[in-house]
């Protein structure tokens, strides 16, 4: 199972051209994939439902977009929906999905727009896996801490508190097809605008120890660039020097500890497409 987490930044390559269908062409070699900065209607990019463009281009996958941004507009005398946030796509059917909603920093900052996690239930050939996307802040570590926590506390009580719809109902019109049970284990992918130096990142994946390494917590999340055996402090996915490909890492596949093993390459691909690069794991 190949998996691609991607910031699009909207279609806009690193030439400042904007084109969505050189952004699929990146991703076709996928199982599921992860999105931040896809949105839809915007003039910018061509007035174009850029998670419908892509889905199209790719063929065969089933989508999720998870707008955080959602504004009326009206376009050549119809009505449509303003959008921004993350999606998820995926080759196997998306069985449920939810978008959580982060608090925001006030008006008076700069580019203060409202972020949040998308969340896909997915029946793989793993089994079934929660598969999450999101965009953290790039504003400060404060912020992005509180995005960090959300996330974990949405994790932690994902199982527990069951599926988007369940339970007996006098009424049985509401019992129609219920989903499955929610799975332990999940993924969470997406650019977290953090590095593995910072103190958001052991938050999501548990400390360190002088003798030991970092700690695996159960109720956490594993680096699955680590897992792969890379170092943390390798793998850029923002370059800030393009020739040389160095820059910082800012993009990640995190796993659920029961998922480690199965964990078997992790590679930064390389596109032009955006000013951030694809992450690919693969996992059997």
């Amino acid at each position: 199972m190949h998996v691609i987490t991607y910031n699009i930044q909207y279609g806009k390559g690193r030439d400042g051209r904007y084109d969505i269908d050189r952004t699929a062409d990146a991703l076709i070699s996928a199982d599921i994939i992860g999105l931040q900065e896809v949105e839809a209607y915007w003039e910018r990019s061509g007035n174009i439902h850029q998670v419908q463009r892509i889905t199209d281009r790719l063929g065969g996958y089933h989508a999720v977009f998870g707008a955080t941004v959602d504004i009326h507009k009206s376009l050549e005398g119809r009505e449509v929906r303003r959008q921004f946030g993350n999606a998820i796509l995926s080759r196997w059917p998306i069985i449920t999905t939810r978008t959580f909603l982060f608090p925001k920093l006030g008006p008076a900052n700069g580019h203060s727009i409202q972020r949040g996690l998308t969340e896909a239930t997915i029946d793989t050939p793993i089994g079934l896996l929660r598969v999450y996307t999101s965009h953290f802040s790039h504003l400060c570590d404060e912020e992005r801490m509180e995005h960090a926590r959300i996330t974990l506390d949405v994790h932690r009580r994902a199982v527990v508190e069951g599926p988007v719809s369940g339970g007996d109902h006098r009424d049985i019109s509401w019992l129609e097809e219920l989903p499955p049970s929610v799975p332990s284990e999940a993924i969470l992918m997406g650019d977290l605008n953090l590095t593995p130096d910072g103190p958001v990142y052991p938050v999501l994946v548990g400390p360190t120890s002088p003798q030991y390494g970092r700690l695996i917590q159960p109720d956490c999340f594993v680096d699955a660039w680590t897992a792969a055996g890379h170092a943390e402090d390798s793998g850029p996915t923002f370059y800030t020097d393009w020739m040389a490909k160095t820059g910082w890492r800012v993009d990640y596949m995190l796993v659920t500890p029961g998922l480690k093993d199965r964990v078997k390459s992790a590679e930064v691909l390389t596109a032009d497409a955006s000013d951030h690069q694809p992450l690919a794991v693969t996992f059997g």
